[in-house]
Protein backbone atom coordinates (compact mmCIF):
# COMPACT_ATOMS: atom_id res chain seq x y z
CA UNK A 1 0.00 0.00 0.00
CA UNK A 2 1.32 3.03 -0.56
CA UNK A 3 2.59 5.35 1.76
CA UNK A 4 1.22 9.15 3.44
CA UNK A 5 3.20 12.22 3.61
CA UNK A 6 2.60 14.95 5.58
CA UNK A 7 4.25 18.46 5.89
CA UNK A 8 5.06 20.32 8.65
CA UNK A 9 4.86 24.30 9.10
CA UNK A 10 4.86 26.40 12.45
CA UNK A 11 5.58 29.41 10.82
CA UNK A 12 1.79 31.07 10.73
CA UNK A 13 1.69 30.90 14.00
CA UNK A 14 4.91 32.76 14.56
CA UNK A 15 3.79 35.34 12.13
CA UNK A 16 0.52 36.12 13.68
CA UNK A 17 2.13 36.71 16.95
CA UNK A 18 4.98 39.21 15.12
CA UNK A 19 7.71 37.01 15.72
CA UNK A 20 8.99 38.36 11.99
CA UNK A 21 9.21 41.77 10.34
CA UNK A 22 5.65 42.00 8.25
CA UNK A 23 7.66 41.99 5.00
CA UNK A 24 10.34 39.02 6.04
CA UNK A 25 9.93 35.45 5.33
CA UNK A 26 9.36 32.54 7.71
CA UNK A 27 12.59 29.88 6.86
CA UNK A 28 13.06 26.65 8.13
CA UNK A 29 15.25 23.29 7.62
CA UNK A 30 15.08 19.67 7.94
CA UNK A 31 17.58 16.92 7.84
CA UNK A 32 16.38 13.74 6.57
CA UNK A 33 18.65 10.82 7.51
CA UNK A 34 17.70 6.83 6.31
CA UNK A 35 16.03 5.26 8.80
CA UNK A 36 18.51 1.95 7.69
CA UNK A 37 21.61 3.53 8.72
CA UNK A 38 21.01 6.50 9.40
CA UNK A 39 22.70 8.11 6.31
CA UNK A 40 22.04 11.70 4.57
CA UNK A 41 19.35 11.57 2.35
CA UNK A 42 18.37 15.25 1.69
CA UNK A 43 17.13 18.76 3.73
CA UNK A 44 13.75 20.23 2.95
CA UNK A 45 13.77 23.64 3.29
CA UNK A 46 10.31 25.38 3.94
CA UNK A 47 9.11 28.88 3.15
CA UNK A 48 6.21 31.08 4.75
CA UNK A 49 5.62 34.57 2.89
CA UNK A 50 2.53 36.43 2.69
CA UNK A 51 0.68 33.05 3.25
CA UNK A 52 2.36 31.60 0.17
CA UNK A 53 3.98 28.10 0.80
CA UNK A 54 6.70 26.13 -0.41
CA UNK A 55 9.57 23.88 0.12
CA UNK A 56 12.43 23.21 -1.32
CA UNK A 57 14.41 19.67 -1.33
CA UNK A 58 17.83 19.42 -1.74
CA UNK A 59 20.38 16.57 -2.51
CA UNK A 60 23.35 16.33 0.49
CA UNK A 61 25.25 18.02 -1.86
CA UNK A 62 22.92 21.21 -1.92
CA UNK A 63 21.31 21.09 -5.30
CA UNK A 64 17.37 21.46 -5.34
CA UNK A 65 16.00 18.50 -7.28
CA UNK A 66 12.09 18.50 -6.14
CA UNK A 67 9.31 21.89 -4.92
CA UNK A 68 6.30 21.65 -3.53
CA UNK A 69 4.10 24.82 -3.36
CA UNK A 70 0.96 24.86 -1.07
CA UNK A 71 -2.16 27.07 -1.13
CA UNK A 72 -4.68 27.45 1.20
CA UNK A 73 -7.55 26.91 -0.49
CA UNK A 74 -10.01 28.26 2.14
CA UNK A 75 -8.95 25.53 5.06
CA UNK A 76 -5.23 25.44 5.92
CA UNK A 77 -6.39 22.03 7.09
CA UNK A 78 -6.92 21.19 3.26
CA UNK A 79 -5.10 23.13 0.86
CA UNK A 80 -3.78 22.68 -2.69
CA UNK A 81 -0.56 21.79 -3.05
CA UNK A 82 2.10 20.47 -6.29
CA UNK A 83 4.64 18.25 -5.41
CA UNK A 84 7.63 17.82 -8.00
CA UNK A 85 10.28 15.14 -8.18
CA UNK A 86 12.59 16.36 -11.31
CA UNK A 87 14.60 13.23 -10.49
CA UNK A 88 11.95 10.55 -11.66
CA UNK A 89 9.70 13.35 -12.93
CA UNK A 90 6.98 12.18 -10.91
CA UNK A 91 3.66 14.97 -9.83
CA UNK A 92 1.04 14.85 -7.33
CA UNK A 93 -0.94 17.02 -5.86
CA UNK A 94 -4.30 18.91 -5.40
CA UNK A 95 -5.56 21.62 -7.31
CA UNK A 96 -8.69 23.53 -7.93
CA UNK A 97 -10.26 24.98 -11.30
CA UNK A 98 -13.74 26.75 -12.06
CA UNK A 99 -14.98 25.69 -8.13
CA UNK A 100 -14.05 22.28 -8.30
CA UNK A 101 -10.88 20.61 -7.00
CA UNK A 102 -9.21 17.44 -8.38
CA UNK A 103 -6.32 15.08 -7.02
CA UNK A 104 -4.00 14.35 -9.49
CA UNK A 105 -0.56 12.12 -10.07
CA UNK A 106 1.79 11.57 -13.24
CA UNK A 107 4.31 9.07 -12.10
CA UNK A 108 6.73 9.74 -14.99
CA UNK A 109 6.58 12.61 -17.71
CA UNK A 110 5.93 9.84 -20.56
CA UNK A 111 2.76 8.42 -18.03
CA UNK A 112 -0.64 9.85 -18.80
CA UNK A 113 -1.87 11.98 -15.79
CA UNK A 114 -4.70 10.08 -13.59
CA UNK A 115 -6.81 12.23 -11.70
CA UNK A 116 -10.14 11.81 -9.54
CA UNK A 117 -12.22 14.49 -8.69
CA UNK A 118 -11.72 15.76 -4.95
CA UNK A 119 -14.88 14.96 -2.06
CA UNK A 120 -13.51 16.14 1.36
CA UNK A 121 -14.63 14.53 3.91
CA UNK A 122 -15.50 16.29 6.88
CA UNK A 123 -12.29 17.20 9.09
CA UNK A 124 -10.10 16.10 6.08
CA UNK A 125 -6.94 16.53 6.11
CA UNK A 126 -5.08 16.77 2.81
CA UNK A 127 -0.48 17.15 3.07
CA UNK A 128 0.67 20.25 5.44
CA UNK A 129 -2.61 20.71 7.03
CA UNK A 130 -1.94 18.14 9.14
CA UNK A 131 0.64 20.59 10.86
CA UNK A 132 -2.82 22.48 11.16
CA UNK A 133 -5.03 19.44 12.53
CA UNK A 134 -2.81 18.97 15.25
CA UNK A 135 -2.52 22.25 16.34
CA UNK A 136 -6.32 22.76 15.80
CA UNK A 137 -7.10 19.52 18.67
CA UNK A 138 -3.65 19.98 20.33
CA UNK A 139 -5.68 19.64 24.00
CA UNK A 140 -7.27 16.78 23.10
CA UNK A 141 -4.23 15.13 21.97
CA UNK A 142 -2.11 16.28 24.82
CA UNK A 143 -4.53 14.76 27.24
CA UNK A 144 -4.26 11.01 25.33
CA UNK A 145 -7.04 11.31 23.32
CA UNK A 146 -7.57 8.77 20.23
CA UNK A 147 -8.73 11.14 17.45
CA UNK A 148 -9.63 9.54 13.81
CA UNK A 149 -9.65 11.95 10.74
CA UNK A 150 -9.34 10.90 6.74
CA UNK A 151 -6.25 11.95 4.90
CA UNK A 152 -5.51 11.75 1.40
CA UNK A 153 -3.43 9.24 0.21
CA UNK A 154 -2.51 11.01 -3.23
CA UNK A 155 -1.22 8.24 -5.23
CA UNK A 156 -4.29 6.22 -4.46
CA UNK A 157 -6.17 9.33 -5.11
CA UNK A 158 -8.64 8.42 -1.85
CA UNK A 159 -8.58 9.45 1.93
CA UNK A 160 -7.72 6.13 4.21
CA UNK A 161 -8.99 6.68 7.90
CA UNK A 162 -6.26 7.27 10.64
CA UNK A 163 -5.85 7.24 14.14
CA UNK A 164 -3.48 9.64 15.78
CA UNK A 165 -2.54 9.65 19.58
CA UNK A 166 -0.04 10.44 22.62
CA UNK A 167 2.56 7.82 22.70
CA UNK A 168 5.19 10.01 24.79
CA UNK A 169 5.50 9.54 28.60
CA UNK A 170 2.52 11.62 30.45
CA UNK A 171 5.45 13.06 32.55
CA UNK A 172 7.01 14.54 29.65
CA UNK A 173 6.39 17.89 30.24
CA UNK A 174 8.51 18.73 27.37
CA UNK A 175 7.86 17.26 24.75
CA UNK A 176 4.53 15.83 22.93
CA UNK A 177 5.24 12.58 20.58
CA UNK A 178 1.96 11.46 18.65
CA UNK A 179 1.59 8.75 16.27
CA UNK A 180 -0.31 8.10 13.14
CA UNK A 181 -1.54 5.48 12.04
CA UNK A 182 -3.93 3.37 9.32
CA UNK A 183 -6.95 2.79 11.73
CA UNK A 184 -8.34 0.01 9.58
CA UNK A 185 -7.99 -3.40 10.59
CA UNK A 186 -5.59 -3.74 7.70
CA UNK A 187 -3.26 -1.36 9.63
CA UNK A 188 -0.52 -3.83 9.89
CA UNK A 189 0.26 -3.38 6.25
CA UNK A 190 0.94 0.48 6.23
CA UNK A 191 3.89 1.46 9.01
CA UNK A 192 3.23 4.24 11.11
CA UNK A 193 5.03 7.43 11.79
CA UNK A 194 5.80 9.39 14.60
CA UNK A 195 6.12 13.57 15.00
CA UNK A 196 7.44 15.08 17.56
CA UNK A 197 6.45 18.86 18.97
CA UNK A 198 7.74 21.14 21.58
CA UNK A 199 5.23 21.25 24.25
CA UNK A 200 5.92 24.92 25.11
CA UNK A 201 6.46 26.39 21.16
CA UNK A 202 4.18 23.66 19.53
CA UNK A 203 6.98 23.64 17.10
CA UNK A 204 7.88 20.27 15.11
CA UNK A 205 11.07 18.79 16.17
CA UNK A 206 10.97 15.24 14.62
CA UNK A 207 9.42 13.45 12.33
CA UNK A 208 9.83 9.62 11.95
CA UNK A 209 8.45 7.23 9.15
CA UNK A 210 7.65 7.75 5.45
CA UNK A 211 8.12 10.68 3.89
CA UNK A 212 7.07 11.65 0.39
CA UNK A 213 10.38 12.10 -1.05
CA UNK A 214 10.66 8.61 -3.69
CA UNK A 215 13.65 6.67 -4.30
CA UNK A 216 13.91 5.43 -8.43
CA UNK A 217 11.53 2.96 -7.78
CA UNK A 218 9.17 5.78 -6.43
CA UNK A 219 9.15 4.05 -3.00
CA UNK A 220 8.49 6.50 -0.20
CA UNK A 221 11.86 6.38 1.52
CA UNK A 222 12.08 5.84 5.42
CA UNK A 223 13.69 8.71 7.27
CA UNK A 224 14.17 10.85 10.33
CA UNK A 225 13.91 14.00 9.80
CA UNK A 226 15.34 16.81 12.62
CA UNK A 227 14.45 20.34 12.70
CA UNK A 228 16.86 21.86 14.99
CA UNK A 229 16.32 25.25 14.85
CA UNK A 230 13.28 27.50 14.80
CA UNK A 231 12.16 29.70 11.71
CA UNK A 232 14.13 32.20 10.79
CA UNK A 233 13.58 35.28 8.31
CA UNK A 234 14.96 35.95 5.18
CA UNK A 235 13.84 38.35 2.54
CA UNK A 236 11.63 38.42 -0.28
CA UNK A 237 14.28 38.40 -3.06
CA UNK A 238 15.75 35.18 -0.90
CA UNK A 239 12.67 33.58 -1.43
CA UNK A 240 12.09 33.97 -4.79
CA UNK A 241 15.57 32.61 -5.60
CA UNK A 242 15.03 29.30 -4.08
CA UNK A 243 11.39 29.38 -5.56
CA UNK A 244 12.83 29.70 -8.60
CA UNK A 245 16.32 27.43 -9.07
CA UNK A 246 16.20 24.98 -11.31
CA UNK A 247 16.14 21.63 -10.02
CA UNK A 248 18.65 18.91 -10.76
CA UNK A 249 17.51 15.74 -12.77
CA UNK A 250 19.77 13.34 -10.80
CA UNK A 251 21.44 13.78 -7.07
CA UNK A 252 24.40 12.93 -5.64
CA UNK A 253 24.84 10.65 -2.36
CA UNK A 254 27.17 12.27 -0.87
CA UNK A 255 27.70 15.40 0.53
Amino acid sequence: MNRIRMGKSIAAVLLAFGVFPALAAAVWTGSAYLADGGALAYRETHYLLDGDRFVVYTCPDGKPFARKTIHDAGDAQAPDFDMQDARWGYREGVRGRDGARTIYVQRAPDHAEKSAPLILPVDGVIDAGFDTYVHRHWDALARGNTLRFDFLVPSKRAFYAFDLRRIDAASDASHLTLRLALGAWYAFLAPHIDVTYDRHTRRLLRFAGMSNVRDAKLKNLDVRIEFPQAPVSATAEQVDAARNAPLAKSCSAQE
